[in-house]
């Protein structure tokens, strides 16, 4: 579960530092395919922004650069979801509390 908010800052490189866990244990990430991140209507896919997403840390670790995406100033409960070759149609992991700033 993910509780704590984040903040993404536009234009600047901070990041967003995410454990995954399940029962309150890192998981695995080695075999994820593909994650998304959706805020409101904008969804933000691995797939086509590659330089976003990184889940390569281990230990549950997903670092999301999103300083540089055209994410509308709000806060939102921004949905994540996992995507592996067992769950092709993905895992909603989290709804993900983010505040986006200039």
């Amino acid at each position: 579960m993910l509780t704590n908010k984040e903040s993404v800052y536009l234009v600047y490189d901070n990041t967003v530092d995410l454990v995954l866990t399940s029962n309150d244990k890192p998981v695995n990430l080695t075999d994820v395919t593909r994650m998304t991140i959706a805020f409101g209507d904008l969804t933000i896919d691995s797939t086509s922004s590659s330089d976003v997403f990184d889940w390569s840390e281990g230990d549950g670790k997903l670092s999301l650069a999103l300083g540089q995406e055209a994410i509308p100033v709000a806060n939102y409960l921004a949905r994540l979801i996992v995507y592996d070759s067992s769950n092709t149609n993905g895992i909603v992991w989290g709804n993900v509390p983010i505040r986006v700033k200039e």
